[in-house]
């Protein structure tokens, strides 16, 4: 990718569980980012990103929740805190794990600048974007108050939005959204289901008898001789 001139400031590598040190440095070195996503790679053992080694390297780094489809909701809150937790399987040394105040960095202005959008959002400045999250302050998460980076990362799991603001404009406030009908999404989707389960009735038959053959070449293919050590049980 490097020497097809690829990886450059407008590029984002996704995951990123397989780098080594010396793809960690041509990353670096070529201004590109990198999108972590600890739920995902958590669901579909993968294997954890060396989050750590990414930051020393001068990596801009942001946190991502992937698809509904492989990591089961879009919770930035839970995608945190995984991502907190997970830097802690690399090394028993507590000095080298992700800090909340790094941890919260990502998943804000890392992730704006991954997106391409610099400092317009991700950061509370004048100039940027008003997209702000409320919490609500006497939600159990946040009783006492002791360090509010801290329970954002770790206790926070989206319970304790109380309002949520876009481009200046109230979208959800108080506990309620203020530009849509949820009753109707909901039925509305819970029809295309119907549709989409009807429709693809043969197609996950044979989905589901390629299930074995499919699974078995993804297991032995990481098995095979690699020298990143991505999981706890040694290089595959």
């Amino acid at each position: 990718l490097a020497d097809l001139e690829f990886i450059g400031p407008e590029f984002v590598g996704a995951h990123c569980v397989w780098l080594d040190a010396d793809d960690l440095r041509r990353i670096a070195d070529l201004g590109g980012a990198i999108a972590h996503n600890p739920g995902s790679n958590l669901r579909l053992g993968s294997g954890m990103a060396p989050a750590r080694a990414m930051l020393q390297n001068g990596i801009n780094v942001g946190i991502g929740t992937d698809g509904s489809q492989c990591s089961d909701n879009q919770n930035m809150f839970e995608a945190m805190r995984q991502a907190s937790f997970v830097s802690r399987m690399h090394s028993p040394d507590y000095e080298t794990w992700l800090s909340t105040e790094e941890i919260l960095h990502m998943a804000t202005a890392g992730s704006a600048r991954a997106l391409g959008f610099g400092e317009e959002i991700g950061t509370l400045r004048p100039g940027s974007c008003a997209d702000l999250v409320f919490l609500d302050l006497h939600h159990i998460n946040y009783i006492p108050l002791n360090d509010p980076t801290n329970q954002v990362v770790n206790c926070e799991d989206g319970s304790g939005v109380r309002s949520v603001m876009v481009g200046g404009r109230m979208i959800y406030e108080d506990g309620a959204f203020t530009n849509l009908d949820l009753g109707k999404v909901r039925r509305e989707v819970e029809l295309a289901v119907e549709r989409l389960l009807a429709v693809t009735a043969e197609k996950r038959e044979l989905a589901a008898k390629l299930e074995a053959y499919v699974g078995k070449f993804c297991v032995g293919l990481a098995k095979e001789p690699y020298h990143v050590h991505r999981t706890l049980g040694g290089p595959a």
